[in-house]
């Protein structure tokens, strides 16, 4: 999904619907595997600080170093006029509670999710910990009611009001609440032991992988879904495809299989530096190696699509082994 959303952002326009419903799988399985490792059975103050704190310090830094990379390349290359206060605000991490454009999506354009994934985590020990005792279907009769409000508000509401709505925190409360009420259902489904061969595995693997596909035909063939093409259409069949995924761990199908094929494994390793500094690979690209080789006579411009991973896996790599997990390892260990 990582690999999706920067390709469409390098060029590859029709990805777009794809790129919507990857935005929308981050946010479910964040909160699914949240549920998974931090439960809230109880809820303290101590617990509280200690979450939020954590995982804010898994953003913040990464956040500003992508954020001072692109800072130096746009007064570097003149590359655009720097928006100073929604700037700050990105640094903040605070910028997608903005209806401006130019400010939600600001200098690093990407970290509008991050400002929401931050929210969401601020307020995932409340939801874990509100709908943790309750009976699963009343979980699923809240999440379908959060569904339906937002449905319906989405409506009237045309593309500009649609994408304001898309990049608000509170709008991806409801893709959390139906991560942790999938965590749930997949909580009961696990204790029943279902076991499925390699070819039932693979068929049902493919099946939702073509629900996912349906439901992109759906989007660009037809104007029905219009209104919510941008993030709650994609519940269903990514939710579908993150619970079944997640039941078939151990004993995959082929798709999984070659989910868990090393070269794949490493890349989702670094998929968070991928996601952050891809417009930092992008800037590069434009003014670095592309001019450079052309320089040689090698016209690599047109293929930036495929191109800008010689810029970027390395950079994420370089940044993930000597910035984020030496960090990451220094804050876990001053939270302790």
């Amino acid at each position: 999904m990582a690999v999706v959303v920067v390709s469409f952002h390098s060029g590859l326009g029709y990805l777009w619907n794809l790129t919507y419903s990857g935005v929308t799988f981050f946010f479910i399985s964040s909160a699914f595997l949240l549920s998974a490792r931090h439960p809230f059975d109880r809820l303290t103050a101590r617990d509280y600080r200690t979450f939020v704190v954590g995982h804010a310090m898994r953003l913040y830094p990464l956040n500003w170093l992508a954020l001072a990379l692109m800072i130096a390349l746009a007064l570097a290359f003149h590359t655009t006029e720097i928006n100073w206060y929604g700037t700050a605000l990105t640094a903040l991490l605070v910028q997608s509670w903005s209806p401006v454009h130019e400010v939600h999506y600001g200098l690093n354009s990407v970290a509008w999710f991050m400002s929401a994934l931050l929210f969401c985590y601020v307020a995932y020990p409340f939801l874990a910990h509100w709908v943790g005792h309750w009976r699963l279907r009343y979980k699923a009769l809240l999440a379908a009611a959060l569904v339906l409000i937002m449905g319906l508000a989405l409506v009237p509401m045309d593309p500009v009001g649609r994408e304001t709505m898309f990049v608000n925190p509170l709008v991806h409360v409801v893709d959390f609440t139906v991560g942790i009420l999938l965590f749930h259902v997949y909580k009961v489904l696990k204790g029943r032991d279902l076991r499925l061969g390699f070819g039932m595995a693979t068929l049902v693997e493919i099946s939702l992988l073509l629900l996912l596909a349906l439901t992109v035909v759906a989007t660009v063939k037809t104007t029905w879904f219009k209104p919510w093409e941008d993030d709650l259409l994609w519940l269903l069949p990514q939710g579908l495809i993150l619970l079944a995924f997640t039941l078939l761990n151990g004993q995959e199908g082929a798709v999984g299989r070659v989910l868990l094929w090393r070269p794949l494994q490493w890349l989702g390793s670094i998929s968070y530096e991928v996601f952050m500094l891809q417009f930092v690979a992008f800037h590069l690209f434009n003014y670095v190696l592309s001019p450079v080789a052309g320089h040689f006579g090698v016209l690599i411009y047109e293929y930036k699509t495929l191109c800008v991973w010689v810029v970027l896996l390395p950079l994420a790599w370089v940044v993930n082994r000597y910035f984020t997990r030496p960090l990451g390892a220094y804050f876990k260990r001053k939270i302790k």
